[in-house]
C-alpha cells in the first residue's frame, strides 16, 4: 500500500492526537496533577491498623481488613463550580474498597431516675479532612485549597496499595493522573 504525501501529515496528526488523549500524568507522591479546573496532589499513603476501625459502628465487619489513608490536597484552578476529584486506590490484587465514614450521632442514655444524658459518639481521627460541602467548594475562588483524606481497605491477605488514580468524571477511559 502506498501512502500519498498529502495524507502523511494527517496520519501523523491523528497519531499525536490519539497519543495525547490516552496519556495520563504519572507522578510520585507530592506531585501535582491538573485537570477538570482542579490541581490535585496526593501527599502520601499511610497504612493504618485494624484498631483504628474499632471506633466505627459494628467494628467486627472490618475484622482482618487493613485501612490505608490517602492524604491529598485539592486546589481550584478556576472560579465557579468544580467536581471534587474521584480517586481510586489500586493494589496488586485489584481496587481497594473505599470506606465512607460519616460523623457519629450521640447515644441517649436513661438512668434509673429517668434522666436522659447524651453520650458523645467516638470520632474517627486517623484520617481527617476539611469539612467542606459541595456548595461551599463551588463558591470558593480560584486558588482556594482543601486538604482531605480517604480511607481504603484491603481484604484479608491482600497487599497494600501500589497506585492512586484520579479518574475522569465519567469513570471511563484513562485516569487523569496516577501517583506511585
Amino acid at each position: 500500500m502506498k501512502i500519498r504525501p498529502k495524507h502523511t501529515a494527517l496520519i501523523a496528526l491523528a497519531a499525536v492526537v490519539l497519543t495525547a488523549c490516552s496519556s495520563e500524568q504519572e507522578l510520585s507522591y507530592g506531585g501535582k496533577a491538573t485537570g477538570d479546573d482542579l490541581e490535585v496532589t496526593v501527599l502520601r499513603v499511610e497504612q493504618g491498623s485494624a484498631g483504628d476501625l474499632s471506633v466505627l459502628q459494628n467494628p467486627d465487619r472490618y475484622a482482618g481488613r487493613t485501612p490505608y489513608y490517602v492524604h491529598y490536597r485539592v486546589t481550584k484552578t478556576a472560579d465557579g463550580a468544580a467536581k471534587w476529584p474521584d480517586l481510586d486506590v489500586v493494589g496488586d490484587d485489584g481496587r481497594l474498597t473505599y470506606l465512607s465514614i460519616g460523623p457519629g450521632f450521640p447515644t441517649p442514655t436513661v438512668d434509673a431516675d429517668g434522666d436522659v444524658t447524651m453520650e458523645t459518639a467516638p470520632e474517627f481521627t486517623a484520617c481527617t479532612a476539611d469539612d467542606t460541602d459541595q456548595k461551599v467548594f463551588d463558591s470558593a475562588p480560584k486558588g482556594q485549597s482543601y486538604t482531605s483524606c480517604g480511607v481504603y481497605l484491603t481484604d484479608e491477605g491482600e497487599k497494600g496499595p501500589t497506585r492512586v488514580e484520579w479518574l475522569p468524571e465519567s469513570r471511563k477511559g484513562h485516569p487523569i493522573a496516577v501517583w506511585k
